[in-house]
């Protein structure tokens, strides 16, 4: 009789220790899986598909930009402050800066001179500021014949900037 009320208290003693150690076992398990490590890796899988289908949905845009831009007939010209259509033609710029350029140095770096090249935004020199980027824009149009992001359809546009919604191009 006193053998088994011993064996019993051993078994008991055994069950409660392997109980215990299940406990200590589980919350390690759990306090692993909280840890930076483990969440780095969940957040880099995230960061990876996320990535993946931004670049699918990135590409998806061009495609649909590109086809608005091969339907569209206009001139666009990239100034400081955005993307804008433009009714001026090639010639128009080179008759510009001809103009301009035969004004004398005076007359051009006034304050108030300013252009608009057929767009809502103004560009203007300034001799309170020291400022002519006009002068700029006529030498550049003089030297290549229109201005360095001058486009004359909305398709050459979307090739240099296939990520630009036509539809967003400011008239």
């Amino acid at each position: 009789m006193e053998k088994i009320k011993q064996n019993k208290i051993w078994i008991t003693i055994l069950v409660i220790g392997i109980i215990v150690i299940g406990i200590l076992l589980a919350m390690l398990h759990q306090q692993k899986q909280n840890s930076p490590e483990a969440q780095s890796s969940s957040y880099v899988s995230s960061a990876k598909a996320s990535s993946a289908s931004t670049t699918v949905q990135d590409k998806n845009n061009e495609k649909a930009y590109a086809k608005k831009a091969a339907k569209m007939s206009r001139h666009v010209i990239v100034m400081d402050d955005g993307y804008y259509f433009t009714n001026w033609g090639e010639k128009d710029f080179q008759t510009w800066a001809n103009n301009y350029l035969s004004m004398s140095e005076e007359s051009r770096h006034k304050d108030g001179v300013q252009e608009s090249f057929g767009t809502s935004s103004i560009i203007k020199n300034s001799r309170s500021t020291l400022s002519y980027p006009l002068d700029s824009w006529a030498q550049d149009i003089k030297d290549k014949g229109t201005p360095s992001d001058y486009f004359a359809t909305v398709k050459k546009f979307n090739k240099q900037y296939p990520g630009v919604n036509p539809d967003n191009i400011k008239k």
